[in-house]
């Protein structure tokens, strides 16, 4: 599985994912493989940057979801994120108003390693 979510105002979930946030304690996530990306504002936001896919992770993984697709914050500037674990993201950090054109080189990065985490 590939799960994605922009961090919305000042932390949260977007709206879509609010909503449906506690409909994922009736899914089985046990023995399946998610991988998270979301987008962010690190400058903007730089104390909750990323926090919307490290709330999904952390849901996730207490319901069984295995992590894969975990990311460097090397070449970041943020304070802090709810999506850090042993000092890496949980999934791929976009940040499309500061870091443009990092994008395309990190998503085609991020997708070869998830075709070794996913054993494809």
């Amino acid at each position: 599985l590939i799960v994605a979510s922009p961090t919305w105002n000042i932390g949260e979930l977007q709206s879509d994912w609010e909503g449906f946030f506690d409909e994922l304690d009736n899914i089985d996530f046990k023995g399946k493989k998610v991988a998270y990306f979301g987008t962010g504002d690190q400058i903007g936001y730089a104390d909750n940057f990323q926090d919307a896919i490290g709330m999904l992770e952390e849901k996730i993984s207490s319901l069984g979801g295995t992590t894969v697709g975990h990311w460097s914050t090397d070449g970041y500037d943020f304070t802090e994120s709810k999506a850090v674990k042993n000092g890496k993201f949980v999934g791929l950090a976009l940040d499309e108003d500061n870091q443009a054109e990092l994008t395309e080189e990190r998503i085609k990065k991020w997708v070869a390693q998830l075709k070794t985490d996913f054993g494809i």
